[in-house]
């Protein structure tokens, strides 16, 4: 059987209409469009009906959606209607394809700048759940954008791109790149969004162990932000973090101590930490010791797989075995404290687990100490930590081969 070929919207419905049997009464009454306009617009008297028309009657009939939208995208040129039609796909349809060929058909709209039109698409993004459709427009926007010479656009698609990519672990070497990649545009960003780039980078940085990268992020958000916003505070951690990770000690306590002036959540004990761990690479290891057991009997559930980790560790450098044995006895941590939200989470767990395979190691305990490497191992692939990975099982390679 040959295919009809569709020559208005008129002839679709009523040739549907009839090959169901519906009479225009009928159709009218379960469509609410009256049946006055249904006649003109099957006799073609209405040379361009309204998608907003056409769509209830569509429903009634069975008329794919799909259908419908290529029909409109062909010879629908006005911004508003094209959007309309966009927003429907968007919510209806889920067809990646069929979205970009509307987004592209309203980009060419021939009744408003191409400025404006751009300006359009993007505040509609915001309101879009499906990450990867997002995603499709966003690109939609750089392309376009880049065409156009609209340079704000490009800098706000690949922007809004890396919020969502980043939140990918299994990427994150990658997406950081991308991130970064958005710096040679920052000047197109606002305020407000060059500081929160700043800030996405550095806390991706330090993640990646790019430390004086994050420390440049980081010090660009302090010269950016002169107030006393969150951002800012929390630059101010990972200033403090990464200098005591590259060893710059000094560097490390300066930033802690103007940390801990502000009053935010976490401050006081991400400060006792970071004070602790100073003691320690002072030679103060002792005092370390009791300064983090102390604030273990005190901290939140976010704190304690941090300071257990390093307080495990420091006791196993100092070969104290029964008080590491305490440590993992009495451990409150387990899965529930991983936040999947925050890759630092996995890289903590997977640290945690490292160091009580160690300390199985020592103990002569191989049977625990694989399990425990192999799955600081699994820990550490969930944020494409292929380093520390890669560190885990040479271990328990090197333990079997014993």
């Amino acid at each position: 059987m040959g295919m009809t070929v569709i020559k208005t919207m008129g002839e679709l419905i009523q040739d549907t209409r009839r090959a169901l049997d519906i009479t225009l009464t009928q159709l009218s009454v379960m469509s609410g469009i009256p049946k006055g306009t249904i006649s003109k617009i099957e006799k073609g008297d209405v040379k361009r009906p309204e998608f907003e028309t056409i769509r209830p009657l569509a429903m009634v009939l069975k008329i794919p959606l799909e259908t419908l939208i290529n029909y409109y995208v062909e010879i629908e040129k006005r911004s508003e209607s094209l959007m309309c039609i966009l927003q429907t796909t968007i919510q209806q349809c889920q067809n990646a394809e069929l979205i970009r060929k509307v987004a592209t058909k309203f980009l060419e709209s021939p009744n408003e700048d191409s400025l404006d039109l751009t300006e359009k698409l993007y505040r509609t993004i915001k309101s879009v759940e499906n990450n990867s459709i997002q995603l499709l427009l966003y690109d939609l926007i750089i392309d376009y954008s880049r065409s156009h010479g609209i340079m704000p656009y490009i800098a706000k698609g690949m922007y809004q791109k890396y919020l969502i990519e980043r939140d990918d672990f299994s990427r994150l070497k990658e997406t950081y790149y991308s991130g970064k990649y958005v710096l040679h545009y920052v000047d197109f960003l606002s305020q407000h969004d060059r500081i929160e780039l700043y800030y996405k980078l550095g806390v991706h940085a330090l993640r990646l162990r790019l430390y004086e990268e994050s420390i440049d992020h980081s010090k660009r958000l302090l010269v950016e932000d002169s107030g006393t916003s969150p951002h800012k505070v929390n630059a101010l951690c990972l200033l403090m973090e990464a200098y005591f990770c590259i060893e710059k000690y000094e560097e490390a306590e300066i930033y802690c101590l103007q940390y801990k002036q502000f009053n935010y959540p976490q401050i006081q004990e991400n400060v006792a930490l970071v004070e602790a761990l100073l003691k320690a690479k002072r030679g103060h290891v002792d005092q370390a010791i009791n300064q983090l057991q102390k604030l273990l009997k005190t901290c939140s559930d976010l704190s304690a797989l941090p300071v257990t980790k390093h307080l495990l560790k420091l006791n196993l450098q100092q070969n104290n075995l029964a008080e590491a044995n305490a440590i993992i006895e009495s451990s409150r941590i387990n899965v529930s404290f991983i936040d999947e939200r925050n890759p630092l989470n996995y890289f903590n767990y997977a640290d945690y687990l490292r160091v009580q395979g160690e300390y199985y190691l020592v103990l002569g305990d191989i049977e625990q100490c694989i399990a425990h490497m192999v799955e600081s191992a699994s820990w550490y692939s969930k944020v494409n930590d292929t380093f520390h990975e890669r560190s885990s099982h040479l271990i328990m390679r090197m333990v079997m081969e014993k």
